[in-house]
């Protein structure tokens, strides 16, 4: 029992502090949300109650989702992330600001679902878990089956990416990395000029991705020494695509998974 809480405490470490630096940017980028904002308040109440008809969402939509007062949602959530490194989880208040976490992190996929991924969706099913495992009974079973379900659908998702790139043209004639590189979006041009220059380098880049996350579940089954070899990969991988493409989020949902799939590997190996 020891152990597993252990093992939620590292995951809520780094998912927390994830979830943080996430909303400390929403708050510093506060004005995305105005009525002239890319993420326009006003446009994203038209979109739910045009796309939903449940009345609960558009209440809602009307009740939050305005620029101040997203302001204090993110600001509530800063301080409940905090309550949650100080408070046990499967206390009664633990598990209160467990919920309301998770209930803060579902209004903020309804803001931003047309520029939602897969960190996005990670994130979401990590914080589901925590709210389904860690009620006040330590459970033992319930505890272990949260952990399995974070190291099999994080293993899962890299899979399920690793073939949809080998499905793919641009990634087999390994142009992708350089197409990707020269988007403006999550582009480089140092980058976009180096793998334009060195064609070889695209090759070795897209087929290491494409291979990798396919066979990314091998890290459950393989000895330790070997999974870590994997999880040094992925560790590389998101914290490149963090500082050259910007995308920090996959680097801190992903990372909070690892903890779960290295002891999902130990307790294979040891049964």
């Amino acid at each position: 029992m020891t152990t597993l809480n252990h093992i939620y405490v590292i995951i809520y470490s780094i998912f927390g502090l994830g979830v943080f630096i996430s909303t400390t940017e929403y708050l510093a980028g506060i004005k995305i949300f105005s009525s002239e904002g890319m993420l326009s308040c006003d446009m994203q109440q038209i979109n739910l109650v045009k796309n939903d008809n449940s009345h609960f969402l558009n209440r809602l939509s009307a009740a939050i989702f305005t620029e101040e007062r997203l302001k204090y949602v993110f600001l509530i959530r800063c301080v409940n992330i905090i309550l949650l490194f100080i408070i046990p989880f499967n206390t009664i208040a633990g598990w209160i600001l467990l919920i309301a976490l998770g209930v803060s992190i579902y209004i903020s996929s309804l803001i931003t679902r047309y520029g939602s991924d897969g960190s996005d969706q990670m994130t979401m099913l990590i914080i589901i878990t925590f709210i389904l495992c860690q009620v006040p009974l330590n459970n033992t079973l319930l505890l272990n089956a949260g952990i399995w379900f974070i190291a099999l659908q994080s293993c899962l998702s890299y899979t399920v990416a690793g073939i949809s790139k080998l499905v793919s043209v641009e990634w087999r004639t390994s142009i992708a990395m350089r197409l990707i590189f020269s988007t403006k979006t999550f582009g480089s041009r140092k980058a976009a000029l180096f793998l334009k220059k060195y064609r070889f380098i695209n090759i070795l880049l897209c087929w290491n991705v494409m291979l990798t996350e396919a066979l990314f579940p091998a890290c459950l089954l393989l000895p330790l020494p070997f999974a870590i070899i994997f999880l040094l990969w992925g560790f590389t991988f998101h914290l490149l695509n963090a500082i050259i493409m910007g995308l920090n989020s996959f680097f801190w949902a992903f990372m909070a998974t690892y903890p779960a799939i290295i002891y999902v590997n130990m307790q294979i190996h040891h049964a």
